[in-house]
């Protein structure tokens, strides 16, 4: 030991009263002077002495040595994640480590498992301990109260485990102060485990369930990995493991509806131990969902409708025309597709209730494209527009093709009123109409303007716009329609064809204004020479009185758009978009390839080349879309994205079977009744209940259960005060009621104890007024062994972070620990004042004696002899000190 201290006085202002001794000395002096003076010099030196000795005692005095100590405290992890060598390993090093501490170490251990214990020189612990669980925080938490930290001086602990822990935090457990080197302690080798197999609780029939597994290795190495549903083998597939942490999937397709039980077990090629490479789970599987298609044309959705229903969805069929002006009224519908339908068949009010039927009922929405859909449909700008996860308007083009516009106009009498008061007349919207469209061309098309009543006549001729000043007279010559006759619409409509058919443009379009009828004969021969020669014929409707069924199907059988507008004032924009439509070139057609391009769940097991396309709507992709196909151009053919609460697909060409998408069809790609099912699917809400959710959580671990249910009314408040309770279905087969109190505003609760591994089914319901108001199902399963039995190898995050947080480090060999490990000055004190006053105890006894004892001769001489005393005389030389 190193001496560092001397003699110290824990009251040294005592000894700074000399003056005591010497007032007694004075006043003892008078009595001390009859004495001899021997005598009288001890009984004063006595006195004195007593005295000082007494002082100094009152001052506590002792004699100060500080030693250089050593302390640690070692935890030890005997959790059933360490095997019986890991454990004797840890206590043979903490054995070595006390004996080099040396016999100036001072040493406490602490045993942990699923709480912490201290433990005695040989490590085991002094109270039961159980082993099912890491708690590494309750350990730090012990080993820090039996330490407490000098001022200015760091707690050492040593922790000794392999780093996995499953109940508390051990990296929120160190205290400020507190140095956590650790002993890294490796298992057995090779060892292989099953960690978690994540199983969504529902599914819907038909549907890819996604599994997820995470298997350790500590090596790598081959394996098989085993699937099986309900007891019968289901996938069976090699795997190759790396070192460390694998993550798999599997996604098998379930039918039968209810409850399933899964199990999956990874068989590798070496393993220490084989009874943690399994792992179970439960799913339910529920109704497939209902599909509402959206016909733009009869018949577009037939193809698609039979695929689907083969693939369990029920499916409705519906004209796209006949979408309610409310989405409440598809609230019975989990999703919808709309087929090759032109925005401009669709009223304001019927794109809204699409977009509410995804935004806000969480629905989903397929998007099925052709020649009359996105940007050639007019979508560009709209409410539909808005859904999609790609903009309707195409990408820049760095050269479009040379266009022919023909504009039939009506000026007819009927043209020269308004359709409000106040407000321009409608022949006067439509010259407005007729000069934006020109306006809007380019030096190199065509163009043409027919005004008709009972006869017709150019108000500007073909021409082909060789300059910006000939766009501008041709915009200055319909300046001058006026209005008066009667209706005949056919013989203007014919002579445009002609004129359009003879132009040499790429592209043809005729656009119709009216607001009147025509019982004309011969339109749809002319339709068909129109199609033929590739030239779209628009509508374009003023008003209640125009011939409205006739408008739309002559755009029907034209291959263009109708609108309809009860006020003039729309009719220039109707003719805005109409010429935009034609000069953005959005169709494309011929034949075109499909390219996988983002990751994506709509191609799942789909392997191989795509079919090849026919022509598809050039569309812009939007960024937090998911783009996942594209043409050889990089134009989207295949997007997705969540909008709101739901989801929206896009298909940019055509609906299977139909001339874009012919080799699409079931018939031509044997992947057809996967892949159209998907896209429909992807959309689909899950399938659970929205205003009662329930849900079993197990703890980590795997002791308890937590089951729960969640309840709302149909106005969205909390359905509180419901008698809620929950069947559950044990492992082997008995069942048992349990009732759930309400915790929280519509929230139900309780935790159970689990006995026992295997498969559990629970049935929740719920009573309202003693009628079952709503019922769910869930399933779970417990596994042996628990989360103690599948650790592989060391958790060196955890044991790294805890080290680098006070400044600790691995420690491999007792030797390896630091000298300064806790080296504090501990002060040592031999007390002197126990010495002191027994001393003056001794002295006490002479003190009298010195004092009491004659200190004169036996025998006098004569001379000394004094003649007698008086009876009233005192002799002077005989008083005593007492006196």
């Amino acid at each position: 030991m190193e001496q560092i201290g001397g003699l110290r006085f824990e009251h040294p202002v005592l000894l700074a009263l000399p003056a005591v001794p010497l007032l007694l000395l004075l006043a003892a002096r008078a009595r001390l002077r009859a004495m001899p003076r021997l005598q009288r010099s001890a009984a004063l030196a006595l006195r004195i002495a007593i005295i000082w000795l007494l002082l100094a005692a009152l001052a506590v005095p002792f004699l100060a040595s500080n030693h250089i100590e050593r302390s640690v405290v070692f935890v030890l992890d005997q959790s059933a994640s360490m095997s019986q060598a890991q454990q004797a390993a840890a206590r043979a090093w903490v054995t070595q480590a006390s004996a080099l501490l040396g016999p100036d170490g001072h040493t406490a251990i602490v045993a942990f498992g699923r709480q912490a214990q201290l433990a005695g020189p040989d490590g085991a612990a002094l109270g039961p301990l159980d082993g099912s669980a890491t708690n590494l925080a309750d350990a730090l938490d012990m080993a820090q109260a039996i330490q407490p930290a000098a001022p200015g001086q760091p707690r050492d602990l040593v922790l000794l485990s392999d780093g996995w822990e499953n109940v508390g935090q051990a990296e929120n457990a160190l205290q400020p102060g507190t140095v956590a080197n650790y002993v890294a302690l490796p298992p057995a080798q090779p060892e292989v485990a099953a960690v978690s197999f994540d199983v969504p609780p529902s599914v819907r029939a038909g549907d890819a369930l996604d599994l997820s597994l995470t298997v350790r290795s500590s090596a790598a190495m081959g394996a098989e990995l085993r699937l099986t549903v309900d007891g019968q083998p289901a996938a069976t597939e090699p795997v190759k493991l790396a070192a460390g942490v694998n993550r798999m999937t599997l996604s098998p397709r379930l039918r039968g509806l209810g409850f399933h039980d899964l199990r999956v077990e990874v068989a590798p090629e070496r393993d220490t131990r084989a009874d943690n490479n399994s792992l179970s789970g439960v799913t339910v599987v529920k109704d497939a969902g209902r599909v509402l298609l959206l016909e733009g044309q009869p018949g577009d959705g037939a193809g698609l409708a039979t695929i689907l229903a083969n693939d369990g969805l029920q499916v409705s069929t519906r004209p796209a025309g006949s979408i309610p002006p409310s989405a409440d009224a598809l609230d019975d519908f989990d999703g919808a597709v709309l087929i090759d339908t032109p925005a401009t068949s669709l009223t304001l009010d019927q794109q809204k209730t699409l977009q509410l039927f995804v935004q806000q009922l969480g629905r989903g929405l397929l998007v099925v494209g052709g020649p009359h859909s996105y940007g050639t449909g007019g979508y560009t700008g709209t409410v539909l527009d808005q859904i999609l996860p790609v903009s309707s308007q195409p990408p820049p083009r760095p050269k479009r093709p040379s266009v022919a516009l023909f504009l039939v106009v009506d000026k007819s009498g009927s043209m020269s009123t308004s359709t409000e008061p106040d407000e321009p007349t409608k022949v006067a919207m439509a010259r407005e109409a007729a000069a934006r469209a020109i306006a809007m061309l380019q030096p190199g098309d065509t163009v043409g303007v027919i005004a008709f009543e009972s006869t017709y006549q150019w108000v500007v001729p073909p021409t082909q716009l060789a300059s910006q000043a000939d766009i501008q007279r041709a915009e200055a010559s319909v300046a001058g329609i006026e209005s008066g006759g009667g209706t005949s619409i056919l013989p203007p409509l014919s002579a445009a064809y002609q004129a359009a058919a003879q132009a040499s443009a790429a592209v043809k379009q005729i656009v119709l204004l009216t607001d009147g009828e025509s019982d004309e004969s011969g339109y749809e021969a002319l339709t068909g020479q129109m199609q033929a020669d590739q030239i779209t014929l628009s509508t374009v409707a003023i008003g209640s009185d125009a011939d409205t069924n006739l408008l739309s199907r002559l755009a029907d059988l034209g291959g263009g758009r109708y609108y309809f507008t009860a006020r003039a004032t729309a009719i220039p924009e109707f003719a805005a978009k109409e010429t935009a439509i034609l000069t953005t070139m959005a169709k494309v057609e011929g034949t075109v390839s499909a390219q996988p391009k983002d990751a994506s769940p709509l191609l799942r097991d789909l392997s191989g080349d795509f079919p090849t396309l026919q022509g598809y709507e050039a569309t812009t992709p939007r960024a937090r879309a998911v783009t996942a196909l594209v043409t050889a151009a990089g134009d989207p053919l295949l997007a997705h994205w969540q909008y709101g609460l739901g989801r929206v697909v896009a298909w940019t060409s055509g609906v299977a079977g139909d001339d874009w998408a012919d080799a699409w069809s079931a018939a031509d790609w044997a992947s057809a009744n996967r892949f159209w099912p998907q896209l429909v699917c992807w959309t689909l809400p899950g399938p659970d209940s929205p205003d009662f959710h329930v849900s079993a959580q197990i703890a980590p671990d795997g002791r308890l259960v937590t089951l729960r249910a969640e309840s709302t009314n149909p106005d969205g408040t909390f359905a509180d005060l419901l008698d809620t309770r929950a069947t559950i279905r044990l492992p082997d087969g008995t069942a048992r009621e349990v009732s759930l109190p309400q915790v929280a505003p519509g929230s139900y609760q309780t935790t159970l104890a689990l006995d026992r591994p295997g498969a559990y089914h629970v049935l929740f319901e719920q009573e309202d007024r003693g009628q079952t108001a709503r019922q769910a199902t869930v399933g779970f399963a417990v596994e042996s062994p628990g989360p103690e039995g599948r650790t592989v190898g060391l958790n060196e995050p955890l044991l790294s972070l805890l080290a680098e947080r006070g400044g600790g480090h691995e420690l491999r060999q007792p030797a390896d620990l630091p000298p300064s490990l806790s080296s504090s000055a501990v002060e040592q004190r031999l007390p002197l004042w126990p010495w002191l006053l027994g001393l003056a105890l001794l002295l006490l006894p002479l003190d009298v004696a010195a004092r009491r004892l004659s200190w004169r001769r036996p025998f006098r001489r004569p001379a000394d002899i004094q003649p007698p005393l008086a009876e009233d005389e005192e002799p002077a030389g005989e008083r005593t000190a007492a006196d």
